[in-house]
């Protein structure tokens, strides 16, 4: 393997324990920060970490002018103020398992975008399966809440199949985004998304009050493992391998949850997540696993 793919699987191994255990830890977050609160709190936090990091580089932000800014601006608000918002709320009507399954149809959602937008990015015959697939997973999941009508499970599930929608959206916005250094990238991203989520805060929900230590220690871990080195692994995959690549990390993701589910919260998912999860894995691996060409006789 050459070494800039062997950097690339790195990357993606790190994203994939990052983003498996961030759950566990929202449902430990939302426990006492309200969504809005808990989104405004870790990107506020991931700012000075992801400055730190420009600064070790010797890396400065763009001029003014420069387009990366009004580029990266869409892409905070559709991939991390509203996503993250919409996940902190399921985190508090679903199992962190569950919130997580949802999150991995992200990149079914991703390949539908990617053929539409992306020319490098298309269905094959192979790939359609895989999206069917997925979406039958969804069904599974979804249709035994919604048999009982709108619950609070059931909005929990909408809130996060519409986050995972706008992952997908984020994830075609990143590639067709001017190229930028990944640390950039992420550091514009969460410079836009966090004025947004503090003020969304303040209007719709009253500010907190002084937290227990693991409500603590799990927003300021989100804001800097899974926002701030997570959005860095994140522009920098986009960019090397395109977004179908970098979605398996979220194919991945739904597995380490729901064992820290199981493990460390005592959940116990239900027939329906297990074979939506089945399901939606099989979906997600035809779409972003590329088959090794054969070799030549």
């Amino acid at each position: 393997m050459k070494r800039g793919a062997a950097i690339d699987w790195v990357v993606l191994g790190l994203l994939v324990a990052w983003w498996s255990s961030s759950f566990a830890v929202l449902k430990l977050a939302t426990a006492h920060f309200s969504p809005m609160w808990n989104t405004a709190i870790r990107l506020i936090v991931a700012i000075p970490v992801l400055v730190a990091v420009l600064a070790s580089r010797g890396q400065p932000l763009p001029g003014r002018r420069d387009p990366l800014w009004r580029a990266y601006a869409f892409i905070g608000l559709i991939g991390m103020a509203i996503p993250f918002a919409l996940y902190a709320y399921s985190a508090q009507r679903l199992p962190s398992a569950v919130n997580a399954i949802c999150n991995g149809a992200s990149p079914i959602f991703t390949g539908i975008l990617g053929h539409m937008v992306l020319a490098d990015d298309r269905l094959t015959a192979r790939k359609a399966g895989g999206v069917l697939l997925g979406f039958a997973g969804l069904v599974v999941l979804v249709a035994p809440k919604f048999s009982q009508g709108m619950t609070v499970e059931a909005a929990g599930l909408i809130a996060a199949l519409i986050g995972a929608v706008l992952y997908a959206v984020s994830n075609v916005l990143t590639r067709t985004a001017p190229p930028a250094p990944s640390a950039v990238g992420a550091l514009l991203m969460c410079l836009w998304a966090a004025p947004v989520a503090l003020a969304g805060a303040l209007v719709l929900e009253p500010i907190p009050s002084w937290p227990p230590l693991p409500s603590l220690l799990a927003v300021l871990a989100m804001g800097v493992i899974s926002t701030a080195l997570g959005t860095i692994g994140y522009v920098f995959l986009i960019h090397r391998r395109g977004p179908l690549f970098m979605s398996m990390a979220i194919y991945l993701a739904p597995l380490g949850a729901t064992a820290l589910g199981v493990l460390a919260l005592g959940e116990r998912p239900g027939w329906p997540a297990i074979a939506a999860l089945a399901l939606i894995l099989a979906g997600v691996g035809l779409v972003t696993l590329t088959p090794r060409p054969k070799a030549a006789a």
